[in-house]
């Protein structure tokens, strides 16, 4: 981190205690929508001196503080905060370009110091444009290029969700499904949802064979029966009251995004629309959503991509299950998959069933194969290996 930002956010530290704060720094940002912000930030001025010019400065120190809390949420590794710090004046030379509004929240002056608050509106899509500009990170297209294509699968919570919400259950997926596949990103669609979920036998199965003591989200359940890689779930509302005298309503959404391979939590966020009049017709309710999606997934997606940028390092992620195999097969099974794999994880070992993660430059269906015959489990097998997704089952015969 450069010179500056640690004079800025240093300063800020203190300002925190001179208003009586006890909210982080990084907690001052609230999204409006997909490109805007409001944040909170706070700026001093310790030179004595003339009045006007100190609270300018001050000013000047909030807005910089501002743009500088923007980025900090952007980077999502070491990396692309060193290579910010190394641009980092450069890069706020023309602070002002980013900011859309500016509303001052509180004043304070002794014989030492002014500070300054204010809440400001920032344009964060120009921030992170100007960061690809700057080489610091890549751009969405970019990045793309450089992962193994990941695919969503959205689920609305009905049990969390409220019941307003769930009348307008088609139209929620829509508009999810509609937010990733802009972004290029495949989906799995709601009717192939109800038929993964639908499928009583392979929940049992997946169930029976994968749970922990604890009984596993329903929501992963169902992604492990989908090509999906990612399943992002949702908890929606609709709120009712009054604004300045009209009856209105908002669309509030909670989503959080989870590996479906390992079930592991990967971000969240939460969003709402602006209060609005809902007609019956669908055409605000599909607004609302917009409005409140866009500004719950903006961090979402960040961490979706830093996650999935590390998960696919060493080639495609793949989860082996391995059924009623003795103790030296499974021996004989680990040796074999260092062989043929770029890295090997045991993610489980409990009573008959083995679970491993692997990545794997090639195929899945590949991948298959190549252990069915180097594992030489021709007549060994109960049935031919199982593949759903990035998930390959093999049974062992019992006696």
């Amino acid at each position: 981190m450069g010179a500056t930002t640690r004079n800025i956010l240093a300063g800020s530290l203190i300002l925190a205690f001179v208003f009586g704060l006890t909210s982080g720094l990084f907690a001052q940002i609230t999204p409006i929508d997909e490109n805007t912000v409001w944040v909170e930030a706070q700026g001093r001025a310790d030179k004595d001196g003339d009045n006007h010019k100190r609270e300018k400065e001050a000013r000047n120190n909030a807005k910089r503080n501002a743009i500088l809390l923007v980025v900090q949420q952007i980077l999502t590794d070491q990396t692309e905060r060193d290579a910010f710090s190394a641009i980092e004046n450069r890069f706020l030379e023309d602070f002002e370009q980013y900011i859309l509004d500016v509303q001052p929240t509180r004043k304070y002056i002794d014989a030492k110091r002014m500070v300054m608050g204010l809440k400001l509106k920032v344009n964060k899509d120009l921030v992170r444009q100007n960061l690809v500009n700057f080489g610091v990170i890549s751009s969405a297209k970019e990045t793309r290029l450089t992962l193994d294509r990941f695919t969503i699968m959205p689920y609305l919570d009905e049990e969390a969700s409220s019941a307003d919400a769930l009348k307008w259950k088609d139209l929620f997926y829509t508009r999810f499904r509609a937010f990733f596949e802009q972004q290029g990103i495949p989906t799995i669609g709601y009717d192939e949802v109800m038929a993964a979920e639908g499928d009583e036998e392979y929940l049992t199965r997946a169930k029976s064979s994968t749970a922990d003591d604890n009984e596993e989200d329903l929501a992963l359940q169902i992604a492990r029966n989908t090509p999906a890689d990612i399943y992002v779930k949702i908890v929606a509302r609709i709120e009712h009251g009054d604004y300045r005298g009209n009856k209105v309503d908002k669309v509030i959404l909670t989503v959080g995004a989870y590996n479906i391979m390992t079930g592991e939590f990967i971000g969240s966020g939460e969003g709402f629309s602006e209060p609005m009049s809902l007609s019956s017709t669908g055409t605000t309710i599909a607004a609302g959503i917009d409005q409140a999606m866009n500004a719950a997934m903006n961090t979402v997606m960040d961490r979706i991509t830093s996650f999935w940028r590390d998960f696919v390092r060493n080639g495609r992620p793949v989860k082996l299950i391995f059924t009623d195999f003795s103790f030296s097969e499974r021996g004989q099974i680990k040796r074999m998959l260092e062989e043929i794999t770029n890295d090997q994880k045991l993610l489980k070992q409990a009573g008959n069933v083995t679970e491993y993660m692997v990545w794997y430059d090639g195929d899945v269906q590949d991948l298959m194969y190549e252990i069915y015959e180097k594992g030489q489990f021709e007549g060994k097998l109960a049935e031919d290996p199982s593949l759903i997704s990035s998930s390959i089952r093999f049974y062992r015969k019992t006696e």
